[in-house]
């Protein structure tokens, strides 16, 4: 007989969606690197308290993978407990709409991203339909510098729903150790990490000579675990003792005013700190292989999607030991400090500025190609789900 390409269902609690097309852009990426060994479909639910309707659907095909977006009214009570029902009601009723949708997409496997309610709703379809779900995780929650995983019901919950998962998959040693500190564990513990374009992330051709070193700093703007403001002290600490680099801190978020305002209350020349906005992949990539070095300043991260990026484009990386850091930078990629040290990370600046040059990077791309490339991050969950659905096709 043979064998068909598992389907598989995606439930992610983060996606892109109309209103932001970057949440969970690392999950879309998981999606299409596994789309090379299965069928892919994503489900996914957003609340949206602008939405003109209580329900909107948009079902489309991006990049061979089928995704359903749904999106429903959060509503606007003002009695807090009738507006939470409320909520779970339209927010459970968006899934059974989604489910509706992909009624001829059967899945031999539900994907979780992201505790907790996609792990519940992923629990309740195992109970009526037997089909089995496994866990990756990404969320920083867990970590006790972050500590917002709180609420007996709601610990009670995700122990039991990664109990019953079939696998649960951290995306970084640091997230898994953090887990099971938290009591959740699971027979099958699995570390696959983010994975990244290797086609687009590149060395480029040719870099143009500069009087200036260019330090970059890529981030979502949220500055408790970004550190963003430690960051700029860190390059204060070195515009006191050398002027030959410029900085640019990339991205958006809720704290992009907050940075960009602390930035000015410095003292700092719009010439030598730059917050040029949000960039797509595509600028993303031509700006970190032209760049000298990267530098991530983060307080923790369950992973650091960016790190890989840059050591993909061949660019060296000052980072801090968050995330997968500690298992993939090592003498010939980069520097590696302690997290809210911004002393030391000044001084690995300062380190860096004048090493920079010297490194190879194409021994440095060579450090991340194999292990963080779609193929091979698609073949290790290929991998998993083949071992799971095992059994079943034993007695097909």
């Amino acid at each position: 007989m043979t064998e068909t390409r598992p389907k598989i269902l995606f439930l992610p609690k983060w996606y892109p969606h109309r209103q932001d097309p970057m949440p969970g852009l690392f999950v879309k990426n998981q999606a299409e690197a596994v789309y090379r060994f299965c069928d892919v479909a994503v489900l996914y639910v957003h609340g949206d308290r602008d939405c003109p309707n209580a329900y909107e659907v948009d079902f489309t095909e991006e990049n061979n993978v089928i995704v359903v977006r749904v999106y429903y009214k959060v509503p606007s009570l003002k009695i807090p407990l009738a507006g939470s029902f409320l909520k779970l009601f339209r927010f459970l009723k968006a899934y059974r709409l989604g489910f509706h949708l992909l009624t001829n997409f059967e899945p031999d496997i539900l994907h979780v991203h992201v505790l907790t309610r996609t792990g519940l709703i992923a629990l309740i379809y195992r109970i009526f339909k037997r089909t089995p779900y496994i866990v990756s995780e990404h969320w920083s929650r867990y970590f006790p510098e972050n500590n917002t995983y709180k609420g007996f019901l709601r610990k009670l919950l995700t122990r039991i729903i990664v109990r019953h998962s079939s696998a649960l998959i951290p995306v970084s040693e640091k997230l898994k150790q953090a887990m099971i500190a938290n009591g959740l564990n699971n027979r099958q513990v699995f570390i696959i990490p983010n994975s990244v374009d290797m086609d687009r992330f590149v060395i480029p051709g040719n870099r143009n000579p500069r009087d200036k070193k260019k330090i970059i700093h890529v981030s979502c703007f949220e500055d408790k675990s970004k550190n963003i403001t430690g960051f700029l002290h860190a390059v204060k600490f070195v515009l006191e003792k050398r002027y030959d680099f410029e900085v640019s801190i990339i991205g958006e978020g809720p704290d992009f005013e907050y940075c960009r305002n602390a930035a000015r209350d410095m003292g700092f020349n719009e010439d030598v700190v730059k917050f040029p906005g949000q960039k797509d992949a595509v600028e993303l990539a031509a700006i970190m292989g032209d760049a000298d070095f990267l530098v991530l300043s983060s307080n923790y991260e369950t992973f650091g999607t960016v790190v890989i990026e840059s050591l993909a484009c061949g660019t060296p990386v000052v980072a801090t030991a968050v995330g997968v850091v500690p298992e993939i930078i090592n003498e010939a990629n980069g520097i590696i400090t302690s997290p809210g040290d911004m002393q030391a990370l000044g001084e690995a600046i300062m380190v860096m500025l004048d090493k920079c040059s010297t490194y190879d990077r194409k021994q440095i791309r060579e450090t991340v190609r194999n292990k963080f490339s779609k193929e091979m991050v698609g073949l290790q969950l290929y991998e998993i789900y083949s071992k799971i659905l095992e059994p079943v096709r034993k007695h097909q």
